[in-house]
C-alpha cells in the first residue's frame, strides 16, 4: 500500500470513527433533554442535531485524526488509536451537551479536550504493552514494506555486453 493510500484509509477511519461519535453523543443528549426540555423535540430536530454532530465530528476526526496517527502517535496501533480517540471525542462532546450553558458554547473545545485525552491514553496503553507488531502500526510503512527491491546494475562496457549477445544469439 502507498503512502497515499494509507494517508486516505486513516483519514476515511478517523472520519467514520468521529461521525460515529459526533451521533453517539447528539443521540445522548437527544435522549436525556427529551423528557426534560422546556420546549417539546420532536424527531426530525433530533435527527438534525445528530446528523450536524456526525457531520462536524468526521470532518474534525478525519484531519485531526490523520494529523496525530502520522504525528506523535506513529507507533501506537491503529485500532487502539482510533478506539481511544474517538471515545474520548464522544466523552467530551456528551460533557458538552450535559454541562449547562458554558460546556454547550465551548463544545468545539470540550471535544478536542476529549479527543486529546484519548490521544493520550492510547499512548499509555501501548507503551505498558509490548511494543506492536510492525503490520499494524503507521510507522510500518516507512519500515519498506512497499519499497521493490533495487534492480540489478550492468557495469560492463557496451562492448562486452554487444560481445554477449553475440554469443548467445550463436548458442541458439
Amino acid at each position: 500500500m502507498t503512502r497515499s493510500k494509507v494517508v486516505a484509509l486513516v483519514g476515511g477511519l478517523s472520519a467514520l470513527g468521529g461521525a460515529i461519535a459526533g451521533a453517539v453523543a447528539a443521540t445522548i443528549a437527544a435522549i436525556v433533554f427529551t423528557p426534560n426540555a422546556e420546549y417539546p423535540v420532536s424527531a426530525p430536530l433530533i435527527a438534525l442535531i445528530v446528523a450536524e454532530n456526525a457531520l462536524f465530528a468526521g470532518v474534525a476526526g478525519s484531519v485531526l485524526g490523520t494529523v496525530v496517527a502520522f504525528g506523535a502517535l506513529r507507533r501506537v496501533p491503529l485500532g487502539k488509536l482510533l478506539l481511544c480517540t474517538n471515545t474520548g471525542l464522544a466523552a467530551g462532546f456528551t460533557a458538552s451537551w450535559l454541562g449547562g450553558s458554558w460546556a454547550y458554547h465551548n463544545f468545539t473545545l470540550l471535544g478536542f479536550i476529549g479527543f486529546s485525552a484519548g490521544a493520550v491514553l492510547a499512548r499509555v496503553l501501548s507503551r505498558g504493552s509490548p511494543s506492536a507488531p510492525a503490520s499494524v502500526t503507521i510507522a510500518s510503512e516507512s519500515q519498506g514494506l512497499n519499497q521493490l527491491a533495487a534492480a540489478p546494475v550492468d557495469l560492463s562496457t557496451p562492448r562486452e555486453r554487444a560481445a554477449d549477445r553475440v554469443r548467445r544469439n550463436a548458442s541458439e
